[in-house]
């Protein structure tokens, strides 16, 4: 039996950035399918951090995902703040603000130019495992493909909190990573980002 743990966390940062005028922002290089705007870009000594502006599908909290590529090496953002997130009224918004930050030192980098892709935003169904009506939609979509896979959420308890996953059944040669894999995947809607633009390191 495996147990994966769940955590729930808001990470909020507070940064100096310098603002990219509207032509850098707006290059032609730039893929526009999804309505995105890169609002600023901080280079420091240790990371990247950037500023983008991006329409959700809808008013439901979407999770974005980026990418920074330098030297060919593919970056996945390591802390994302929603700007402003204590206001009410951000929420009520379709576009919204992120604060995306990469861990890559960019002194060692040979090339000056990185791409900047919005990977994906996801969106937890019904408030995710750690719901129960969330637990029973990802539930009912696993038993369309794989009747076979039961689970139960199970609280922690302690100071900690928190939750994990038991497996109750799943089907045969399946491993248990794969089962959680599908677990987590059914527990959540994902649409590609559809936008990526070049941005100066140096």
């Amino acid at each position: 039996m495996i147990k994966r743990f769940l955590t729930l966390g808001a990470v909020v940062l507070a940064v100096m950035a310098i603002t990219l005028n509207q032509a850098s922002a707006a290059s032609p290089k730039a893929s526009q399918n999804r309505q995105v705007t890169l609002e600023k870009l901080a280079v420091h000594q240790d990371d990247v951090q950037a500023e983008l502006c991006i329409l959700m599908p809808s008013l439901e909290p979407w999770d974005p995902y980026a990418t920074l590529t330098v030297d060919g090496k593919i970056i996945p953002d390591n802390e994302v703040a929603l700007i402003n997130a204590k206001d009410p009224a951000v929420m009520k918004s379709q576009t919204r603000c992120y604060l995306f930050t990469f861990p890559v030192s960019v002194a060692e980098s040979a090339s000056p130019i990185g791409v900047l892709k919005l990977e994906k935003l996801s969106l937890e169904v019904q408030g995710g495992l750690l719901s129960d009506e969330g637990a029973a939609a990802a539930k009912a979509r696993l038993q369309v493909d794989q009747p076979q896979l039961d689970f139960k959420v199970v609280a922690k308890s302690g100071n900690g909190g928190g939750a994990y996953i038991q497996l109750l059944s799943k089907p045969e040669g399946m491993s248990d990573a794969q089962a959680i894999q599908l677990i987590q995947q059914a527990s959540v809607d994902e649409v590609p980002g559809n936008w990526q633009t070049e941005v100066e390191l140096k």
